[in-house]
C-alpha cells in the first residue's frame, strides 16, 4: 500500500515511513533484517518505549549477576541502525494503531504513516494483587531497566523471595545468589520448571539449587509483602514470615495485545497471525511474545515466547512485508538453563498426559552423574526431549523432530550418554542433512 505525499498532508502526518516496526527486541530486529533481505531503500522506522539501544533480553541475569556489561549486553552493534538505514524512535510509546487511515499516533502526539506495520510489542510480567506488591524493593525482570534496578539493589547479606520457579525465577536466583544475596525461591505449584520440564527433572534442578544454597520451597505462596517504608519480609501461605530486602515477581508473562485489539485486530490470548505472520488486517504482521502462531507440532497456534522463535518469525514477517512470499514452518518450545554448571534443555512437547493419546516415553537416569534423559515419541516420531547433564545432543533431537524422522530402529541409542549426530547419520535415518550443518 502506498501513501502519496498529497495523501500524508491531508491526514496531517508528521512522518511517514514505508514499514513501521512497534518493538526493538528479537521479533523486530528480525524484520529490519527480513526487509534489507528484499528491500534495500525502503524507509523503516523501529519505536519503542525503552530508550535502550536494542540489547539481548535473554541476557539480563547476567548483567546483574556482572557477567554482562552495557556493552555486552548490546544485541546488534551501535551502528546498527544507522548501517540498516533505520530511524529508530526511542523512549516513544504507541498509543493507538489506526488501520483504516495506516497510521499510529505515539504519546507525544506525533501521527506517524505506514505501508506495511509490524506489531512486535512482546509480553509484560505479571504482578499479582497482593498486599504491598507496590513497595519499594519489589521488582519484575523484563527489561534492561528491571535488571539494572535489581543489580543496583543486591549487595551481600541481602536476603530475596523469587516468586515463581520458573525459567526467568530461576535465573533470577542464580544472579541474585551470585551477588551474595541470600535467596528462597518460591513455588505455587509442586515442582520448578512445571511448565517445561517433568518431575524426574525437575528434583534433579532442584537439588542442584538447593546443595549450592538456593532454598526452594513449593505448594506454597506469598500472600503479603510486609514493610513499612519498603520491603522488609513476605508472609507466606504455609503461615510462615521470611524476612527480606527484595521481592521479585516471576510467576509468568501476558502478551502485550492492547494496542492491536483496541484496532480491531484479531486476538486470543495474543495476536493472530497466518503462516505469513499476517494478522486479520493484510498489511499488518505480528511476530514474536505477543504472536499466537503456527506450532510445528499440532499445527495449532500457540505463543513459544523464546528468542529464537521471535527472530525467525520476524525475519519472515519482514520479507512478506517487503513483497516476498515466505511461510512460517512453525515453532517448537526450547528452553535452556544453565545452574551452578549443570546444564538442562527441554525441547518439544515434553510433558504429554499418557499413553492414551499415542505417546510412547523412554528415560534414562543417573543420578551419580546428574545426567537424565526423555524422549516422548509418536508414532515413532520424536515429539519432545528433555536433557540434563549431557545436553550436546538437544539440537540432533531439535533436528530430528523439525525432519519428522522415524527413529524406531534407534530407539535405544537415544537415551546414550555419548548420542550424536553420528550415529543418526550412521543409521542412514537422514538423507537431507541441511538442518544439521547449519543448526
Amino acid at each position: 500500500m502506498k501513501v502519496s505525499q498529497r495523501g500524508l498532508v491531508e491526514m496531517n502526518l508528521d512522518a511517514q515511513y514505508k514499514y513501521v516496526i512497534i518493538g526493538n527486541s528479537a521479533a523486530g530486529i528480525g524484520c529490519v533484517e527480513g526487509i534489507r533481505k528484499v528491500d534495500k531503500e525502503g524507509s523503516i522506522a523501529v519505536i519503542s518505549e525503552e530508550k535502550m539501544h536494542t540489547y539481548s533480553r535473554c541476557l539480563t541475569s547476567y548483567y546483574i549477576a556482572g557477567v554482562v556489561d552495557d556493552e555486552k549486553i548490546l544485541f546488534r552493534p551501535k551502528d546498527y541502525y544507522a548501517k540498516k538505514n533505520v530511524t529508530p524512535i526511542l523512549g516513544k510509546k504507541v498509543v493507538k494503531i489506526l488501520p483504516e487511515d495506516n497510521h499510529i499516533v505515539l504519546d507525544d502526539g506525533t501521527r506517524i504513516g505506514y505501508s506495511s506495520l509490524m506489531i512486535a510489542t512482546g509480553a509484560s510480567p505479571v504482578i499479582y494483587d497482593i498486599p504491598g506488591n507496590n513497595k519499594p524493593g519489589v521488582f519484575v525482570l523484563r527489561t534492561y531497566e528491571d535488571a539494572r534496578r535489581i543489580s543496583e539493589a543486591a549487595a551481600p547479606g541481602k536476603r530475596a523471595v523469587v516468586m515463581g520457579g520458573g525459567l526467568v525465577g530461576l535465573k533470577a536466583a542464580d544472579a541474585l545468589h551470585a551477588k551474595g544475596v541470600e535467596v528462597w525461591v518460591i513455588v505455587t505449584s509442586p515442582q520448578i520448571m512445571s511448565q517445561t520440564m517433568d518431575r524426574d527433572g525437575a528434583e534433579i534442578l532442584r537439588k542442584q539449587l538447593e546443595e549450592n544454597g538456593i532454598k526452594v520451597m513449593t505448594e506454597t505462596n506469598v500472600e503479603e509483602i510486609i514493610g513499612n517504608k519498603k520491603v522488609e519480609a513476605v508472609r507466606l501461605s504455609t503461615g510462615q514470615t521470611l524476612t527480606c530486602d527484595i521481592v521479585i515477581f516471576a510467576k509468568g508473562v501476558r502478551p502485550n495485545i492492547g494496542l492491536a485489539k483496541d484496532a480491531g485486530i484479531d486476538t486470543d490470548y495474543g495476536i493472530l497471525v497466518d503462516t505469513h505472520m499476517r494478522t486479520s488486517v493484510p498489511n499488518i504482521y505480528a511476530a514474536g511474545d505477543v504472536a499466537e502462531a503456527k506450532d510445528f507440532i499440532t499445527g495449532e497456534r500457540y505463543i513459544h515466547a523464546i528468542w529464537p522463535n521471535a527472530v525467525e518469525q520476524g525475519c519472515i514477517a519482514g520479507q512478506n512485508m517487503a513483497g516476498r512470499d515466505v511461510e512460517y514452518a512453525g515453532g517448537i518450545a526450547m528452553n535452556s538453563v544453565d545452574l551452578f554448571g549443570l546444564a538442562s534443555i527441554a525441547v518439544g512437547f515434553t510433558r504429554p498426559r499418557g499413553k492414551d493419546h499415542g505417546y510412547e516415553i523412554i528415560s534414562r537416569s543417573i543420578p551419580e552423574k546428574k545426567f537424565y534423559r526423555k524422549i516422548v515419541l509418536k508414532d515413532g516420531v520424536i515429539v519432545g526431549a528433555i536433557c540434563i547433564g549431557e545436553v550436546e545432543a538437544a539440537g540432533v533431537f531439535a533436528g530430528l523432530i523439525k525432519r519428522r524422522a522415524n527413529v524406531s530402529k534407534i530407539k535405544e541409542l537415544l537415551l546414550r550418554e555419548d548420542f550424536d549426530y553420528a550415529k543418526v547419520l550412521g543409521e542412514g535415518l537422514i538423507k537431507d542433512t541441511s538442518y544439521f550443518a547449519t543448526a
